[in-house]
């Protein structure tokens, strides 16, 4: 049965009884064609929404000059280039794209632009240059608007004239593009909307506007008239859906039909009683004349003017059937393909040699039809009408290719059916895996070959010889031979040169001889002996899959390629090869067969060739010629005709090697993007004039070219050239895009070729790409860097003289820098040395007048003592100042952090000053807020510091009130504030309060140095705090110290040596001091203390102190003569015995940061600086000294 073209749908309600074979459907209902040539089966490419399609409601079909195929559909439009569809729909806040995706209505103009109407599209023009779409629509407010948004139908007349149909009326663009004139229809009445709605609009040859509208169709002259178009006879009105033409023949589709009008002016119904009563939905006449017809309820064609109109089938399953019944509308391209717009199924594409091959295959639920989908293998019918197709499970089948009627006469043979041949005794000989049967066509009664008697297994094909025998090839056992009266089976003796030969490919009987063919060579039959013989000259060892005859010799194919030999003597003889290397393609040959002309058919397990040996050029048939499955089987066909039917997977497929046309010419080969990538993303540009103009940093260009045919688009060939980058042409294959990757400043030139449809085709004019130089090397720039070397060479010359100029100043400056250097060396050092040597001395002075003070004096003695003791300790203050400035400024001043408690510091400094402001008869009053933390993170000494600074200045300038010492936790900061009741500091003052050897004016403030409050900045600073002022004259002021506040968490609790403070026992201390001064005031002060005391003035002495008597705790003074303190203490824990530990305790007036380090290092156990106080000995004394065996004091 034919695949495609058949019987009328199912639901359709015909007029009359068919009188005509369908050419697709489900069972032929017509009479035997006259001639042998089989029913035409159109087979269409689909396209869905897998393929990239927005929608399968397709609605409306137009092609564009560059070949482009555009459809509007449900879900937007989509331009289809061969290979992909790009999809344009509506967006949101998106005013350059579609206003609605409902397309139905689509134009290309005279000048190639595209137009877009819809239900509720309003009318759309594409801008190809970027990408969007201009849109009007009907505003309420302007009468010159578009009157609808509902877009039926667009049109353009000769003069340019856009003419738009809408739900209201036709209206015509202005030539400016801005306002609509809205057409009245005089016929109707005097107003535009007495047109109704136009739902088609057609230019005819002549020029002419075809209107129709729900009022009927009418034709609008050049001249602004109108007439009406009724239909013949009745002359009723015709209400058209869609009016189309060719040349002078204009076609209305209807809801009762199609009706063509007449050179009389009147519309005759056409098709009837063919085509059921449906709405007729569009028409077109192909290149070869033939007209197509779609409607609701399917597609017809008409095949010759004057023809029956034939219904193709709807088997939306079946691969090659159309894939849907409702055809919207119908176009035909520049190459003469069909185009279906299908509202049901997408869009359907039936190539223009779609004739050039007829399918017969297995239709679902159709029982007229082949009862396998795949045909096995074929014979021809003695007849010269019928062929025989063989099946799975032992099936064959009677096909009339002229009708498609099928005729199933064998059934239940065991295996496939793997060949097959009728005789001249009118019998089928049916070769199935496993067996042999020869079967009477007029009962259909088989009879089953022994052939395993003669040791005969799997039977592959069945030939007649020229002596009237059968013959059996079989696989892997040679041939055999089988008496057709008494089916007696007889072993064939041959030339056995390997075992190979016995692995037969092919039998063929040619001039009255038996050929053979197999994996060990070419054979013939000698009648005379009766016994196969390698043929003299043909090929030895290697295989032959197929071979065929033409008038000079045979042709030969195996999976190497073709070999030709001719005749020569008694044997053959070699004359031509093509292989790989002359256009061989990869295929697995099944048959061959060399038709009239000597082209040579390759069947193949994967497709057909056809090769010219006049040209050497190889032709691959697929879809676009109709051929729908390539995977043929062994055992074609060759009807008297001259028509080859062939056994694929897919069923039988039939073609006249005469009829199979050529493809059309060169197509139309274009560019269709250019994009650039200068960062991350791909940009598309557009090219003006044949130029591309590139920036210089644009070095990746990438350029899409399409060859618009749709007969084979995968087979399309692209080469490159960019003249400038490349050495030669670059093939892409089948990807007409490339990629440019670096490209230069300069110019190129960019080529194109295209291999499709057998020819070469190049693109109109090449590409010139201009890619500009960068800045730094344009005309500008050199001019730039010669004005630049001049400039250079003049500074370069200055450059030295000025170089000679200033080497004495570079010499001078290193001279002030070095002296700099050694005076700052000088500074610190004298600081260091005058530091030391003022301690000493301040020692004497200090320790004599405590112990003048402890001793009875009068109240003017005591007076004086009191200020010698005053005024050391002012001295030492000072002189502590000025080395922690001097460390603050050299950066040598190192911070110790260390957990502390807040609220403990600031109650221990209200302790150190209450004396002090009780002496002036101030109140001293300490403030500590509730959520102080408990402990927190900082150096300890340093901000002692800072806050005795600030609280003994509040008390020295502070003469009435009293001064308050608080902190508190605020955000993120540990705040401490000192507030007084004093004068106040002057605004002008308080800018430069916090520099070096600055104060105030008042009498008070020219106490001291000045230098108080700097360091208390500087160590602020160096906490990564602050210090802020407040302060007003006659109120006072208010010193606030800001740190970051670093919580820790409270330690446990540990379990501490508790020290033996002092109560009353006499300790023996050993005093190791160089300076005979010092030391007696050091000696008064312990003994004032009541603790015995032992001197030794340098570090062998004291060893020998203590080797001869030990003692409770060692003063130690660290500059010693001969050994150093830290020596001598490493000498005394070296000589310690275990158990035993004497505290040794470092005196220095040293003022180094790392002495105290380097003491404990030494094995000390506690550090003072001179000068010394009783309360510092008493303090450490008790904090360290074991009491000995002394008496009590």
């Amino acid at each position: 049965m034919a695949m495609l073209l058949g019987t009328t749908m199912p639901g359709a309600s015909v007029r009359a009884p068919t009188p005509h074979a369908p050419m697709v459907g489900t069972a032929p209902v017509a009479s035997v064609s006259a001639t042998n040539t089989p029913l035409p089966t159109p087979q269409f490419r689909r396209y869905g929404t897998s393929d990239g399609l927005p929608s399968t409601h397709v609605y409306a079909v137009a092609q564009s000059p560059d070949g482009a195929i555009w459809f509007g559909t449900k879900g937007g439009i989509a331009r289809f280039d061969g290979v992909q569809f790009q999809v344009f729909r509506h967006a949101k806040n998106d005013p350059g794209s579609l206003f609605d995706n409902g397309i139905d209505a689509l134009l290309v103009d005279h000048q190639g632009r595209l137009w877009a109407g819809g239900l509720n599209a309003g009318l759309n023009r594409y801008v190809a240059a970027t990408g969007t779409f201009l849109h009007w629509g009907h505003d309420p407010a302007d009468p010159h608007s578009l009157v609808s948004d509902r877009v039926w139908s667009i049109a353009q007349t000769a003069d340019g004239s856009l003419w738009v149909g809408t739900s209201a009326g036709l209206d015509r663009m202005s030539p400016d593009g801005k306002d609509f004139e809205h057409i009245v229809n005089p016929l109707l009445g005097d107003k535009p909307g007495d047109f109704g709605p136009v739902g088609a609009l057609y230019v005819d040859a002549k020029g002419r506007l075809w209107i129709g509208s729900d009022h009927g169709t009418f034709v609008r002259e050049a001249d602004g008239s109108m007439h009406e178009v009724l239909e013949a006879g009745s002359k009723r009105r015709v209400v058209p859906w869609r009016i189309e033409g060719t040349g002078d023949e204009v076609r209305i589709a209807t809801v009762d039909g199609l009706m063509i009008v007449g050179k009389d002016g009147y519309a005759h119904p056409f098709g009837a009683p063919t085509i059921p009563a449906t709405n007729v939905m569009s028409s077109v006449r192909d290149a070869a004349g033939r007209l197509w017809v779609g409607t609701q309820k399917g597609l017809f064609v008409q095949t010759t003017a004057g023809g029956p109109v034939t219904p193709v089938s709807n088997h939306p399953v079946l691969y090659g059937n159309l894939p849907g019944t409702w055809v919207w509308q119908i176009m035909t391209d520049r190459e003469g393909g069909v185009w279906m717009a299908l509202f049901d199924g997408g869009v359907a594409y039936l190539a223009p040699g779609w004739n050039s091959f007829s399918r017969f295959t297995h239709v679902p639920d159709d029982p007229s039809s082949l009862r396998d989908a795949m045909a096995t293998t074929m014979a021809r019918g003695r007849d010269g009408r019928h062929v025989w197709v063989g099946e799975r499970r032992g099936r064959v089948d009677r096909l009339d290719p002229a009708t498609g009627h099928v005729e199933q006469v064998i059934s239940g043979l065991v295996g496939d059916v793997v060949g097959m041949t009728q005789d001249n005794r009118h019998r089928l000989w049916v070769a199935v895996q496993g067996g042999l049967y020869v079967c009477a066509i007029s009962s259909w009664r088989c009879t089953k070959v022994d052939i395993g008697s003669a040791g005969a297994k799997r039977p592959l094909e069945v030939e007649p010889g020229p002596d009237g025998q059968m013959y059996a090839r079989t696989f892997g056992h040679g041939v055999f031979r089988i008496d057709p009266d008494s089916l007696k089976v007889t072993r064939m003796p041959m030339d056995q040169p390997s075992d190979k030969v016995l692995w037969g490919s092919q039998m063929t009987e040619h001039g009255g001889v038996f050929w053979y063919a197999s994996d060990g060579g070419m054979m013939r039959l000698n009648a005379t002996n009766s016994r196969f013989e390698m043929v003299p000259g043909g090929p030895v060892g290697q295989s032959v899959d197929a071979f065929s005859f033409d008038a000079h010799g045979l042709w030969m194919a195996n999976d190497n390629g073709l070999t030709h030999y001719h005749y020569q003597g008694d044997g053959i003889a070699l004359d031509r090869t093509v292989d790989s290397a002359h256009g061989w393609p990869p295929v697995s040959v099944v048959d061959l067969r060399v038709d009239a002309h000597g082209r040579v058919w390759i069947f193949g397990h994967d497709g057909l060739w056809c090769f010219d040996p006049a040209s050497g050029k190889f032709r691959a048939l697929g879809l676009q010629d109709g051929l729908t499955n390539g995977e043929f089987t062994r055992g074609y066909a060759l009807m008297p005709s001259g028509y080859i039917y062939a056994p694929t997977l897919g069923g039988v497929v039939a073609f006249d090697p005469d009829r199979v046309q050529d493809h059309p010419g060169k197509p139309h080969l274009a560019i269709t993007q250019v994009s650039i990538n200068a960062g991350k993303n791909w940009t598309a540009v557009p090219v003006r004039n044949g130029v591309l103009h590139m920036g210089w940093g644009e070095h990746r260009l990438m350029v899409q070219t399409r060859a618009f045919s749709y007969l084979d688009p995968p087979s399309t060939l692209y080469c490159f050239k960019l003249v400038g980058f490349d050495n030669g042409w670059v093939d892409t294959g089948n990807r007409g895009e490339r990629t440019f990757i670096g490209l230069s400043a300069g110019d190129y030139t960019l080529e194109v070729h295209a291999f499709v449809n057998g020819h070469w085709t190049s693109l109109a004019a090449p590409l010139r790409i201009h890619v500009q130089s960068p800045p730094w090397l344009r005309w500008w720039a050199w001019l730039v860097y010669a004005v630049l070397i001049v400039l250079l060479a003049w500074a370069i010359l200055l450059a030295w003289r000025r170089r000679m100029a200033s080497r004495q100043q570079i010499m001078l400056a290193e001279q002030r820098r070095s002296l700099a250097e050694q005076a700052s060396a000088a500074k610190s050092q004298f600081l260091a040395t005058l530091s030391h040597e003022i301690r000493t001395p301040m020692t004497g002075v200090m320790g004599m007048a405590e112990l003048l003070l402890a001793t009875p004096l009068n109240a003017v003695q005591h007076s004086y003592a009191e200020t010698m003791q005053r005024s050391g300790e002012l001295l030492l203050k000072l002189l502590n100042d000025a080395l922690d400035l001097a460390r603050i400024e050299s950066g040598r001043l190192q911070l110790e952090p260390a957990p502390f408690d807040p609220c403990a510091l600031v109650q221990e400094i209200g302790r150190l000053q209450t004396g002090h402001a009780r002496a002036k008869g101030l109140e001293f009053d300490v403030e500590i807020e509730t959520d102080l933390p408990p402990r927190a993170m900082g150096d300890v000494f340093r901000i002692r510091q800072i806050l005795l600074n600030l609280a003994n200045n509040a008390l020295k300038f502070t003469e009435h009130g009293r001064v308050v010492l608080g902190v508190g936790c605020y955000g993120e900061e540990l705040v401490f504030s000192v507030c007084d009741t004093g004068p106040g500091i002057p605004e002008d003052v308080q800018a430069h309060l916090f520099e070096p050897f600055e104060q105030g004016e008042s009498p008070q403030r020219r106490v001291g140095t000045g230098l108080g409050l700097s360091i208390c900045r500087e160590l602020a600073l160096l906490l990564d705090g602050r210090i802020g002022l407040e302060s007003r004259m006659g109120e006072g002021s208010i010193f606030r110290l800001h740190l970051p506040l670093h919580e820790v968490s409270t330690p446990a609790p540990r379990t501490l040596p508790v020290p033996r403070r002092g109560d009353g026992t006499t300790r023996q201390i050993l005093l190791v001091e160089d300076d005979a001064i010092v030391a007696a005031v050091v000696r008064g002060l312990l003994e004032r203390l009541g603790h015995g005391v032992r001197h030794a003035v340098n570090g062998l002495e004291a060893m020998a102190e203590l080797a001869q008597e030990p003692c409770d705790l060692v003063l130690m003074d660290l500059d010693l003569p001969g050994l150093d303190g830290f020596q001598v203490a490493r000498l005394i824990r070296q000589n310690e015995a275990p158990g035993e530990h004497v505290p040794i305790i470092a005196v220095t007036a040293r003022t180094g940061g790392d002495d105290e380090a380097r003491s404990r290092a030494a094995g000390m156990d506690d550090f003072l600086r001179k000068p010394l106080t009783g309360a510092q000995l008493a303090e450490v004394l008790a904090e360290w000294a074991s009491p000995s065996t002394a008496s009590t004091s």
